[in-house]
């Protein structure tokens, strides 16, 4: 489904409130699929921004992915970011991307 996600957290570390809200979302088709991943060595949920193949998508992979909460006007996904080989914990902030009047 198509949404606007906004990471949470920077490396790890939670993005002040005031940043995020002036955050660019990044807009597109999320997935959350059951697959094995090289990078963690074994099976799990990967939620990703599909543009084709899932590891080319402009957040990257989000590792053990869960949703963390949900609210009428979006939801959390919660998981685990590679930067450099090093993990971080991250949440995305998902909310329905509204679509154009062409219906697009």
């Amino acid at each position: 489904m198509y949404f606007h996600v906004i990471p949470l957290r920077a490396r790890g570390k939670p993005r002040d409130k005031k940043e995020v809200q002036q955050a660019k979302p990044v807009a597109g088709d999320l997935r959350i699929e059951y697959q094995h991943t090289s990078e963690m060595g074994r099976p799990g949920r990967v939620a990703f921004i599909c543009n084709g193949a899932p590891d080319d998508g402009p957040l990257g992979l989000l590792f053990d992915a869960e949703v963390h909460s949900m609210a009428p006007n979006g939801f959390v996904v919660t998981g685990v970011e590679l930067i450099d080989g090093v993990a971080y914990g991250q949440s995305w902030l998902c909310r329905e991307r509204a679509r154009s009047s062409d219906g697009t």
